[in-house]
């Protein structure tokens, strides 16, 4: 590899290829999605967006090894988009066929060296029902990445089958994301970040989690809830009447509930922020997701609502260096070659529009694999038809009966800070559900 295609690798890039390394062979960082297309399709019209789009996507096509400097990655210049087309009409149950189909797709072995990072494919559930499925290795793409492809597509189709007119192509170049992230490696800045979070988890202890500590399976155990529209603008109103926004607000609602289901009084959860406003890759499919790790320390005799104002302000302080790499950080406190952590539960929260219009056509995104999971992911996504709160879960620490328990103990305490954001963390956990132990 060599000429001007090899670059290095940005931190989310190079915790994902570290994460591969622990187990090369696992299938467990592949990620998927797959639309939900109801009405007449036009397929070839699909096809071609679909080719075009992915094609133009410098990091579906990178291929990684080491170099003379250190880890590279370089494109890969036939850039190979395949399009199966599998039709699952005539199964019973042609929905559960199809998935299945996925799942066993997903359990492919992943090879960074050689690829491909990904694979597309259109499943037919009957003549006017379809599923375009993709399935994208984590070192390319995070979820925002997902939706800026999913919004091109829909986007050149809609314009081929006579919508509004495609606008030009994107320059999806991996490059300046790279250089960027060079620079700020090189920068002080980075150095002072480095310095903020040593600060805030040199000698930090165990994480708390509500499930045994175990390595992450190669799938996820997941619990999906949709939650009515009404939720999200109910929440917003508890968290401005808390003086917080809602992302502070949901935090701490999971902090409480921690509390609730373990008794611990210190609660550590990892946050993904996406790190694109003002920066290359505001616009690029590829990996630029960070995890933010989140010490909060928990008083029983607290108020929620004075919860929410502690929570709002240490997020405040820590918004300013979340562009330090968590795999960075956890090579520099030594636990690099580990599936050790700093949190416990990962909260996801995509307030980001994830609409998308194929014209002709009613469409939908199903999330079909999020990865591997250490401990628990919590999602929680605001959609036109109601507000998505889902729990993906190492399956060899929550057997499904706990994680339901789980669930249910959330949902009530969330309903409960709304009514009551002035009781106290202990009153919470008395009327919310109990604790781990007694769920498993």
């Amino acid at each position: 590899m060599s000429g001007p295609e090899v670059l290095g690798l940005t931190g989310p890039q190079y915790g994902m290829w570290a994460a591969q390394q622990l187990d090369p062979d696992s299938p467990s960082l592949w990620t998927a999605e797959a639309v939900e297309l109801e009405g007449e399709l036009d397929v070839e019209a699909l096809q071609a967006a679909v080719t075009q789009t992915l094609r133009a996507c410098d990091a579906l096509h990178m291929r990684y090894r080491d170099g003379a400097s250190g880890l590279i990655q370089a494109l890969d210049p036939a850039r190979c988009v395949e399009w199966p087309s599998i039709d699952f009409s005539t199964a019973a149950d042609p929905w559960s066929e199809a998935l299945g189909w996925m799942h066993k797709d997903l359990a492919r072995r992943a090879d960074l060296t050689q690829g491909p990072l990904f694979a597309s494919a259109l499943l037919r559930l009957g003549p006017r029902r379809h599923l375009w499925y993709l399935r994208v290795h984590h070192i390319a793409l995070d979820g925002f990445a997902y939706l800026l492809l999913i919004h091109r597509v829909a986007e050149l189709y809609s314009a081929a089958v006579g919508g509004p007119a495609a606008s030009a192509a994107r320059d999806w170049s991996l490059a300046p994301v790279v250089a960027e992230d060079a620079a700020y490696r090189r920068s002080a800045r980075c150095a002072e970040d480095r310095a903020f979070w040593l600060g805030r988890f040199q000698g930090a202890g165990e994480p708390v989690t509500l499930g045994r500590k175990c390595a992450p399976d190669a799938a996820a155990h997941s619990l999906r809830h949709l939650l009515p529209s009404a939720q999200y603008p109910a929440w917003q109103a508890a968290a401005r009447a808390a003086g917080a926004d809602w992302a502070s607000w949901l935090v701490a609602a999971i902090a409480a509930w921690m509390h609730a289901r373990s008794g611990a009084r210190e609660i550590a959860l990892g946050l993904l922020v996406m790190n694109r406003l003002g920066s290359a890759a505001l616009g690029v499919p590829c990996m630029a997701m960070n995890v933010v790790p989140l010490r909060i320390a928990l008083d029983p005799g607290q108020s929620f609502d004075a919860l929410v104002r502690e929570v709002a302000s240490e997020l405040r302080a820590l918004r300013p260096h979340q562009r330090y790499n968590y795999e960075w950080l956890r090579g520099d406190l030594g636990l690099a070659d580990s599936h050790a952590q700093l949190y416990g539960p990962v909260l996801n929260l995509m307030p980001f529009d994830r609409g998308f219009v194929f014209d002709g056509l009613r469409s939908r995104a199903h999330p079909i694999s999020v990865g591997s999971v250490e401990d628990l992911d919590i999602t929680v996504s605001p959609l036109p038809d109601g507000l998505r709160l889902d729990l993906e879960a190492n399956p060899q620490a929550y057997p499904a009966e706990v994680l339901e328990a789980h669930q249910a103990a959330l949902l009530n305490l969330l309903d409960a800070v709304i009514a009551r954001p002035d009781t106290s963390l202990a009153t919470l956990a008395a009327h919310c559900g109990g604790t781990a132990a007694e769920a498993a």
